[in-house]
């Protein structure tokens, strides 16, 4: 997998020569997530592809809070009731405290049409399928004038150069939408 700064690309894949199966890329994207636990930030959007990854995301931080990293956890997708998915945003939305974490874990579902103020980071822990989603994935953080915020974002495999490209394009303005999934 890679991991990406915006201002630049920081390969941390890893071993070279290791195979990266799907089982072993949810490991190393897993370990990635602590990153995010040495450096506690009081709002992080976790943008996965499946239901079933955001579960298994949200299992992650909700072990991270039994070691008393103070991390609320707000799953945001289609297998939540919509009340409390209506709930978790308000939270998100709402609510402002260095004394926890919170950590909206989404599918694409959050990436449109719902603005967040105050995002600290935002991880892409699984490629968007459309490069263009990346661009709105990215986007809920560091917003308004003199917003601040990280991206983080995981690939691998074949993802790792179309990643490459996204980022070399959109680094030099150009449309993202005619790059091949």
């Amino acid at each position: 997998w890679l991991c990406i700064e915006p201002v630049g690309a920081k390969d941390c894949s890893g071993e070279d020569g290791i195979e990266k199966t799907p089982e072993t890329s949810f490991l190393n994207k897993k370990s990635a997530l602590q990153l995010l636990e040495g450096s506690p930030v009081s709002k992080t959007i976790v943008f996965c592809n499946k239901i079933d990854t955001c579960r298994k995301v949200e299992n992650v931080f909700k072990r991270f809070d039994r070691k008393g990293t103070r991390a609320q956890v707000l799953p945001f997708h289609a297998a939540v009731a919509q009340e409390s998915r209506l709930a978790n945003i308000k939270e998100f939305t709402s609510s402002q405290s260095d004394e926890v974490s919170q950590f909206l874990i989404c599918t694409d579902r959050a990436s449109r049409g719902i603005d967040f103020a105050g995002v600290d980071h935002v991880v892409v822990f699984d490629f968007p399928r459309d490069p263009s989603e990346y661009v709105r994935r990215v986007g809920r953080t560091a917003r308004g004038a003199g917003g601040k915020g990280k991206a983080f974002i995981f690939v691998v495999g074949k993802q790792i150069s179309l990643a490459r490209k996204i980022m070399e394009r959109n680094q030099k303005g150009h449309p993202l939408h005619d790059l091949p999934c």
